[in-house]
Order: C-alpha cells, then structure tokens, then sequence
C-alpha cells in the first residue's frame, strides 16, 4: 500500500476528517489494517487572503513546497485536502515532485457517472467565481451553475467564520439550502457540488432531495484507489 501525503489544515477541521475516512475506508478494504499517511499542515487564513487577493505564484511556491515536504517524508502521491487551491492545479501538477489527484476531476468523474448534467456549485467565494470547475465541467458535458453575487457573499461568510473553525449552526444550515432551492427551481439542478472540503460537516444528502456531490468522499475514494494500485 502507497503512503498517502495529504497537503492539510485547509481547514484543520476537514483535514480531520480525510484523515478519519481513509482510516474507516483502508479497514474496510484491509481489515486490521491502518494507512501510512503523512500530513503537511498549512494555515487555511493566511492561503485563503492569497486567494483573495489572486495571488497565485505566492500560493503555488506554498503548495509547491508542502508537496515537497511531503515527498521528504515519504509519500508516494499527494492531495490537496481542499477545493479552492485546484483554481492552480495544473500549474502545480506540472512542477509537483509527487503524482497528484485532483478533487475537482475526482468529482466531475462521479457526476458523469451518475448522467447528471446540470449541477449546482457551492463554496468560497472564488471556487465560486473562478471558473476552474465550470471550464473542466464542460469538458465532461457538465454545466455548472453557481449561485447570485448576493448568495455567494453568504455563503462564503458562514465557510470563513464558522465552518473553519469548525462552528456548525442550524440558522446556517437552514441558510444554505434555502439557497439550494432556489438554485434548483431557477435552474432545474440535478444535483449540487460540495465545492468547500467544509461543507459536508454541515449538509449532507439527507437535507435534500438533489443529488449532493460531498468532494471529501468522492476525493477519498479516488485516494484509496490510487493507495492500492501496486
């Protein structure tokens, strides 16, 4: 079995969780068994300001260099334990000294299995306003669709203060699928995308009857594959 690197603390809470599923996944497949895993943990603040504010050769030499540090400490492969840093990824694919599995391939992939094609992107502010997962969708014959500057701004409120530090409130809750239904009866949505590695700790398939694409899951699944391939 590969060691896994998990580039992490983007935010510490989701890290916890990859660390908890790939735990649970690798017994399953491996009874009395646990992965060698290996975490590089970052500060999910100061990475998300370098989103903000676009600057993405500052956030490629960080990534770059958890990456490495991972490499250093015997990873085999690595993951980026959160979807907004994807908006790089195949600049640090290029340079990236371990193989890399993307969550937004890894996501898209389970869509299209699934013949959905009209899907619902939620997240932070930039995963929802850059277009990394709307340009790879459309090379999957999926259309994304994401929500009004107004919703976005709301959204990306209660992921920055409350979901990072692991605070989950039923006012938000009810907030965001509120905005899921408007989405899906403006849009005619098949499903939604859990587009911030945060959000499965406060929604899951059980709040709606739409499709819910939880990226932690989907990104486990595809880590677990790539662990046992000899």
């Amino acid at each position: 079995m590969k060691k896994i690197g998990l580039v992490g603390g983007m935010g510490p809470v989701s890290t916890v969780d990859y660390y908890q599923q790939l735990i649970v996944g690798v017994q399953k497949i491996k009874p009395n068994s646990c992965p060698a895993i290996v975490i590089d943990s970052l500060d999910v603040f100061e990475l998300l300001s370098l989103e903000e504010t676009r600057q993405k050769e500052k956030l490629l030499q960080i990534l770059l260099h958890s990456i490495t540090n991972l490499k250093n400490a015997g990873a085999e492969f690595a993951v980026l334990t959160a979807n907004t840093p994807h908006m790089i990824f195949d600049d640090l694919k290029q340079l990236s000294p371990l193989p890399l599995i993307s969550i937004v391939t890894a996501t898209l992939n389970a869509i299209q299995k699934n013949n959905h094609t009209n899907i619902g992107l939620l997240g932070t502010k930039m995963t929802m306003e850059l277009d990394f997962y709307q340009k790879q969708a459309q090379l999957f014959g999926i259309n994304v669709v994401t929500p009004s500057s107004q919703q976005i701004d709301v959204i990306h409120k209660i992921i920055s203060t409350e979901l990072e530090l692991g605070i989950v409130t039923q006012k938000s809750k009810q907030q965001l699928l509120s905005i899921i239904e408007k989405m899906s009866k403006k849009n005619n949505l098949d499903g939604v995308i859990l587009g911030c590695t945060e959000l499965p700790l406060i929604l899951n398939q059980n709040d709606t009857t739409l499709a819910v694409y939880d990226t932690v899951s989907i990104h486990v699944a595809e880590i677990l594959k790539m662990a046992f391939v000899n």
